[in-house]
């Protein structure tokens, strides 16, 4: 494939054709973790612990020590089909059950080594793009039926997924964002680890729209609103999350964010390969009167390396959302004389 061709406007990378129609650019539309939040401390890690918690505290697995590096868990999210953390929590645990059967141990230290490899797996899974899908077929082809049934009557994801909620909601949130008290966890949540990337003073004064296109719920992602203080200018009508029943790479969240915001062009700025693979999506199926819609990748995120983010190949590419946003507030601003 070859590399795309990108101009440098300062800290922004884009593509040729992007620049000419900035100016026209009305509605930015933001993922939130590892865009928004910094998230490396908070739910980066909960992926992990719920794993382990649920393999030693349900399964009844012996706890010798943690069961996934993070690392493992950014090779994942660097992979397309992985935005959702509960797919990819449950995924784990079944790589993990996969490996316990393949090794015969329980051994953390040994479980780390035991194959497959997650590089080979998101190897395998970048060339198919089948995502979730992909990998249970990928852990679970080639083994007899009896230890396919063994192990699939050890993988309940429903409970995976509420042990996750327990340790990133905690106490103080899990009835607010779930209803429930928690079960199986105790004390705070991560979500209070949660760090902002931008501030109030980064709000756009020059670009009339914002909204928000996010696998969180709409309480997760209220509270990453309030944390970010931009809670007064991005509201439930301003989002499409988890609650919707959208989720990405589907492009209709975008098609019903810029309809919303009756949008003239739009960048959606994201960190993972699903969130540009919406933009193309929508590139795809859009109509000659539907809005451009150009997607920014941003290296706050799993995605860290400036040659890695060329071979995306977005439209833009920024260092993190404040550059972004700073960037195409004054291009918006310059009278048009001066826009090159």
């Amino acid at each position: 494939m070859r590399a795309a061709r990108y101009l440098r406007r300062g800290k922004i990378l884009l593509r040729p054709e992007v620049e000419a129609r900035v100016r026209e650019v009305d509605t930015l539309i933001f993922d939130v973790d590892g865009v928004l939040i910094d998230v490396s401390n908070s739910i980066r890690l909960v992926n992990g612990l719920a794993a382990h918690r649920y393999l030693t505290q349900v399964v009844g697995w012996p706890d010798t020590g943690p069961l996934v590096d993070p690392a493992e868990v950014d090779e994942f999210k660097r992979a397309p089909g992985f935005n959702d953390d509960w797919d990819l929590t449950a995924g784990l645990v079944l790589l993990l059950l996969v490996r316990a059967h393949r090794a015969r141990t329980h051994q953390a230290s040994r479980l780390k080594q035991a194959p497959p490899s997650v590089e080979s797996l998101t190897q395998a899974l970048r060339r198919s793009g089948d995502g979730f899908a992909g990998l249970q077929r990928l852990l679970l082809e080639g083994l007899p039926e009896s230890a396919r049934q063994a192990i699939l009557a050890q993988w309940d994801r429903a409970t995976i997924t509420r042990i996750f909620k327990e340790i990133f909601a905690g106490e103080k949130y899990c009835p607010v964002f779930y209803g429930f008290e928690p079960q199986y966890v105790r004390g705070p949540g991560y979500i209070e680890r949660d760090r902002p990337l931008v501030g109030r003073e980064d709000l756009p004064r020059h670009v009339p729209h914002l909204a928000i296109y996010s696998g969180r719920t709409w309480e997760e992602t209220r509270a990453a609103l309030e944390c970010v203080g931009w809670a007064e200018r991005i509201g439930r009508e301003d989002a499409v999350v988890a609650d919707d029943g959208i989720l990405k790479p589907n492009p209709e969240g975008l098609a019903r964010l810029v309809k919303r915001c009756r949008s003239k062009a739009a960048i959606f700025v994201g960190d993972m390969p699903d969130d540009r693979e919406a933009a193309r999506r929508y590139r795809e199926a859009r109509g000659s009167q539907d809005t451009e819609v150009f997607d920014c990748l941003v290296m706050s995120g799993p995605i860290k390396q400036m040659a890695e983010a060329r071979q995306a190949g977005a439209d833009i590419i920024a260092p993190d959302a404040r550059s972004l946003i700073r960037w195409v507030d004054n291009v918006r601003a310059e009278p048009v004389e001066a826009v090159r």
